[in-house]
């Protein structure tokens, strides 16, 4: 470290405490990557909690001349956000959201995920301009300093046309928020001159006629490419200037510490279809006549794009796309169905003549399988690269009379260079188009293999057809080469003016858009070894991090990935210390739960990963067979414990307190065959752990299925087990040992499969729910799906707290509990930014900190005085009811609430 690296963390060290100060190699090999294809190693990593911490950090990197890098999501795919030097991270204090004007503006602080924007305004029937397809993961921040785009969005709704206000702060320290008045007053008084100098450079562009013309034309299409010199054209006062050159500059120019857009509209009725083409000139042909209608997004795939998603095709149509076919997805939106009948019909002429693969249709589930066969063309080349290969996807804009051209050609490049597997997509309607290939570094030649490529493309794009090199995905590290090449010799010389004088000393990301070096595309490449069969087709795009609950305590399952990756390449001595370092952030604290696959663009569960290397690791084999033939003795050790410690258990804040024993099970006896029975299972967790005052919940969901006419056979479990913890603690052989033997019993109880089984623990229910020969129901989806409509239900008019457990999410995506909450209750609180409460199993007992960073943002969404909260996993209610906050909140099964709001129907009163 160099010495005014460490006069510069000592400075830090006085207002952001240690464990915000990150400098183990470890904690920063894991955010040296982003989705980028580049790889760069911080020498501190500082996560930054307050608006006036970062004034602090930028004042001292200024005082010592150190080079920062702020980060957002990570999900940047041109190399924007990492770093040699300074990596900044924003704690999840960033997350403040405020709704405004009833929905027509929204502000919000960078931390603020996109999709979680869009859920805030939904009521209101508005949303932000920006969708990226990266929207569920990435964060406003990077929205706004990238100048984000997307399907629908086109050149009207990004960043830079949303702007109302904005709130920053500056190389210098200086924070000023263009909302307010007063801070505006204050910074034209101490940064005159600046402002001085922007308005002057503004007028000298507009001086002059060739490059205004050029900027002009540029920014009609999709352009980040550079700063947004727009600016310098579409205003005259210097703040204004300012304030949109730092949308889309990447994080050179300052901090974004909020933003106010204004939002647009939803369309309340739409349609969605996939049409067949014989070329890209007949696709293309079409499009200006759908522009014409108003449509919401058109988008363009080409053969080799169909071919990588035939599967997904193949549920939809029986038809295979031909060799050189191009297809339009094709979504419409009118503000009622009414008027999008009337634009459909219109619709359906201009289009009369082309194979429709899919029909326009406004069914929903129609839809998604639609855009879910868009979005999968990225992970598609992803999931079948070759090992130790990344995936690289650029996107382009030209003028979209050119589109159709643009696209032969672009194919005709990737043969010339060997890029057989290279597909093409994007949004037609804005002439803009993606193309993703894989590509090695190991060697010169693929190296060389690349720079040529990227040379050829830049030709293409720039002299060809006058297009711009990027459309969405931001300047960074790998086009700041080529910026002469899109605005010669002036444009580049504005832009350098504009770094100068925002940021004279050049400390604010280095490298990332400017830069000297014409050979800086091909520096610091990353490297993609393989770790593990599991987790190799991984392409580190982040979109994993929202659902991990162990993101903000130790590593997300990208970070997981990404050190053990760099660690192949340390010295000896270092990977020892990485490896040490990993046991604790990477095996033990993962909750292993595999939410993670669920937002995957290539489905890695990175659980599976974790589970074995703990199987490597496993030592006691022998210990775990005793357990397992001894489970039911000790699950009443367990319970005769639970009754002595739990007193002292109260005293310990840390750890949550222990809940009190369960009462021995007590099966009903078996009856004679009849229809309407079904098996109940009473799982491990509530043979052990008890709601505390409640019954137990076997006797309520026996009491429920009365109600509804349904005879419940409660079994006794002698001991079995859906085998899920000895799995979660690598001994899997036993895990399965012990499921073959839970479906032999319940082969025999159910008569070979005659009536179904229901387990009340959702982690069970998810362990079990292939049982060969079985119908295995959890327990929550069974009472929505066969009890909850034959009762009659008198919901409640007052807040009901509703955890979806991850095991439901991989189930059935949290549908049934939803459906049963919103029965119980007219006010339904799903908390945001929990996905997993992180108690995984035994975990919110051995390692309380996983649970807590998990809920930390429960507390404060719970609302006065609330009494009601619900969940389907015993340990999950137990750290929720935790950290809930009010002592009187208690998670139970919503069995319980169920029950207690509900009474048979007419229909089956009969049959109690």
């Amino acid at each position: 470290m160099t010495a005014a690296l460490d006069n510069f963390q000592r400075q830090l060290s006085k207002v952001i405490p240690a464990p915000r100060l990150l400098t183990k190699l470890s904690q920063r090999i894991a955010f040296s990557t982003d989705a980028s294809f580049y790889h760069k190693v911080p020498k501190l990593v500082v996560q930054i909690a307050t608006r006036e911490e970062m004034q602090v950090l930028l004042r001292s990197a200024q005082q010592y001349e150190v080079a920062v890098t702020f980060r957002a999501a990570g999900t940047s795919l041109s190399g924007q956000a990492i770093s040699d030097s300074v990596l900044v991270l924003l704690t999840r204090d960033w997350q403040h959201s405020e709704v405004l004007e009833q929905g027509a503006k929204i502000k919000l602080q960078p931390g603020v995920i996109g999709a979680h924007a869009n859920h805030k305004l939904a009521a209101y029937g508005r949303k932000i301009g920006p969708d990226p397809a990266s929207i569920n993961t990435c964060q406003i921040g990077g929205i706004a300093a990238n100048n984000a785009s997307g399907m629908c969005c086109g050149v009207k709704h990004n960043s830079y046309h949303t702007l109302d206000s904005i709130s920053f702060v500056l190389a210098d320290g200086t924070h000023v928020d263009t909302g307010n008045a007063e801070s505006v007053a204050a910074f034209r008084t101490s940064h005159k001159t600046l402002l001085q100098n922007l308005e002057e450079l503004a007028e000298q562009v507009r001086a002059n006629p060739q490059l205004s013309d050029t900027i002009a034309t540029q920014f009609r299409l999709k352009n980040t490419m550079g700063y947004g010199l727009n600016a310098l054209l579409d205003y005259h006062d210097g703040l204004d200037i300012l304030a949109h050159l730092l949308i889309g500059s990447e994080g050179t120019l300052g901090f974004i510490a909020d933003i106010t857009y204004r939002t647009v509209a939803v369309p309340q009725a739409s349609a969605t279809g996939l049409y067949l083409f014989p070329d890209s000139h007949a696709a293309c042909a079409v499009i200006p006549a759908l522009k014409a209608i108003g449509v919401e997004a058109v988008e363009l795939m080409d053969d080799r794009s169909l071919q990588s998603v035939q599967p997904l095709l193949a549920k939809l149509t029986p038809v295979t796309p031909p060799q050189g076919a191009v297809a339009l997805l094709i979504e419409l939106g009118r503000d009622d169905h009414q008027t999008l009948q009337q634009a459909l019909q219109q619709l359906e002429q201009r289009l009369e003549g082309f194979q429709a693969l899919c029909p326009m249709s406004t069914d929903v589930t129609t839809g998604q399988a639609l855009w879910q066969i868009r979005k999968g063309l990225f992970p598609a080349v992803g999931a079948v690269r070759e090992r130790g290969t990344t995936v690289i996807i650029e996107d382009v804009a030209v003028p979209l009379e050119a589109l159709p051209d643009a696209v032969i050609a672009l194919q005709d490049l990737f043969d010339q260079h060997g890029y057989h597997e290279a597909i093409i997509f994007g949004h037609a309607l804005d002439g803009n188009v993606h193309f993703v290939f894989t590509q090695g570094f190991e060697t010169q030649q693929e190296k060389a293999q690349y720079a040529a490529f990227m040379d050829a493309v830049a030709k293409l794009i720039t002299e060809r057809f006058a297009g711009t090199l990027k459309a969405e995905h931001g300047t960074g590290r790998n086009m700041a080469p080529y910026l002469y090449a899109q605005w010669g010799g002036d444009g580049l010389a504005v832009m350098q003016r504009i770094k100068a004088l925002v940021d004279p000393q050049g400390i604010l990301n280095p490298g990332v858009i400017l830069n000297d070096d014409p050979q800086a595309h091909l520096q610091d490449l990353k490297l993609m070894p393989p770790v593990n069969a599991t987790v190799d087709a991984c392409i580190e795009c982040g979109f994993c991090e929202p659902q991990c609950p162990s993101l903000h305590y130790t590593l997300s399952p990208r970070q997981r990935i990404a050190l053990m990756r760099r660690n192949a390449n340390r010295s000896a001595a270092e990977q020892h210390a990485i490896n040490n370092d990993f046991q604790h952030l990477g095996i033990d604290s993962c909750a292993a739960t595999g939410l993670c696959a669920t937002a995957c663009p290539v489905g890695i569960n990175t659980g599976a990963w974790v589970q074995e290397l703990r199987a490597e690791q496993a030592q006691h084999q022998r210990t775990a067979n005793w357990i397992a033939d001894h489970q039911q003795g000790l699950e009443s050790i367990a319970r005769f414990a639970l009754t002595a410690a739990r007193p002292l258990s109260k005293l310990q804040q840390k750890r949550p307190a222990l809940p009190p024993a369960a009462q021995q099970q007590k099966a009903t006896p078996a009856t004679a065959a009849r229809t309407d029975k079904v098996i109940y299972f009473t799982t491990c967790p509530n043979r052990v752990f008890a709601t505390a005052g409640q019954e137990p919940l076997a006797q309520v969901v026996e009491r429920l299925c009365a109600k509804a006419g349904i005879h419940l056979q409660v079994v006794e479990p002698k001991g079995h087990c859906c085998g899920q913890p000895y799995l979660s603690k690598g001994y899997p052989n036993q895990a399965e040992d012990k499921q073959q033997a839970l479906r032999d019993y319940l082969w025999q109880l159910t008569e070979q499969g005659r009536y179904p089984v229901v387990f009340d623990a959702s982690p069970c229910a998810l362990q079990v729910h292939d049982l060969e020969g079985i119908q295995c129901y959890e327990l929550a989806a069974f009472l929505q799906q066969c009890v909850a409509s034959k009762l009659h239900m008198t919901p409640l008019a007052e807040p009901l707290m509703l955890h979806v457990t991850c095991s439901s999410r991989h189930l059935d995506q949290g549908q049934s509990l939803r459906v049963l909450a919103a029965q119980c209750s007219t006010q339904v609180i799903e908390p945001e930014q929990i996905q997993c409460c992180g108690f995984a199993g035994d975990k919110g007992f051995s390692q309380p900190e996983l649970n807590a960073s998990a809920l930390a943002p429960l507390a404060e969404q719970v609302p006065a005085h609330c009494k009601h909260a619900v969940s389907n996993s015993r340990t999950c209610e137990i750290g929720l009811s935790h950290h809930a906050g009010p002592a009187e909140l208690s998670y139970r099964h919503i069995a319980y609430l169920l029950d207690e709001l509900s009474s048979a129907n007419e229909q089956t009163k009969d049959l109690v």
